[in-house]
């Protein structure tokens, strides 16, 4: 559903949020319903070989290459059949989810198509919570409560966007200027900002508004 869907991946505080969720467990373990698994929450492997409780002890670095790769399959399906605005902590938290209920799951779920009809509709919360039971009891209620904090979280990927914009054309602007760019707009930055507007008949205000920069892009 989503072609122009930017977001592709889980984010790394994802990553850490689902490790937290599934621990990481070396040996094949029974999870909650029996079934075997190891590492971080995988029930089979890269293969499509499902795990044994025979099957030997990996190491701490196995154990993440394993769901590193494993979880792809997650995020194209979250990516595959989400609206295209979704934000980072909305896909984060979707991708866990649909890493704990399958990706079958997940597509034939209330929970989508409430995301779909309209992403900050309360009731997504109750679509998260409406899969809290495992083995006919509800021991997940707990994680699809913190899955849908995640979700309805505020969202700082566009405010670090920003800032780093505004950084970024700060130094711009200091290094036309002669000044050492360090994206800090000091008292220095705005001195020189100043003399500049002054000597080209500008505003001298300080302010690199559109004139004072179409001015400074022609240096």
């Amino acid at each position: 559903m989503a072609d122009t869907n930017e977001i592709k991946e889980i984010s790394n505080e994802g990553i850490q949020f689902l490790i937290q969720e599934e621990g990481l467990i070396k040996r094949p373990y029974l999870d909650q319903v029996g079934v075997p698994t190891i590492g971080i929450g995988c029930t089979y492997y890269e293969n499509g070989t499902k795990v044994k409780m025979t099957d030997p002890a990996i190491t701490t670095e196995r154990a993440i290459a394993l769901f590193r790769n494993l979880l792809k399959n997650y995020e194209l399906a979250v990516y595959s059949s989400t609206r295209d605005d979704i934000n980072q902590n909305q896909f984060d938290a979707l991708t866990s989810f649909t890493f704990n209920v399958g990706i079958n799951g997940f597509k034939s779920s209330d929970l989508l198509k409430k995301v779909n009809q309209d992403k900050q509709d309360p009731k997504i919360k109750l679509a998260f919570e409406a899969w809290k039971n495992a083995g006919g009891k509800p021991i997940l209620l707990a994680r699809r409560k913190r899955e849908a904090a995640l979700y309805f979280a505020p969202d700082n990927s566009q405010r670090a966007t920003d800032q780093q914009l505004y950084i970024n054309q700060v130094k711009f602007i200091q290094t036309k200027l002669g000044l050492p760019a360090d994206g800090i707009f000091g008292k220095n930055t705005k001195a020189a900002i100043i003399d500049f507007q002054k000597r080209h008949n500008l505003i001298a205000d300080g302010i690199a508004g559109s004139q004072t920069l179409a001015e400074i892009n022609k240096i």
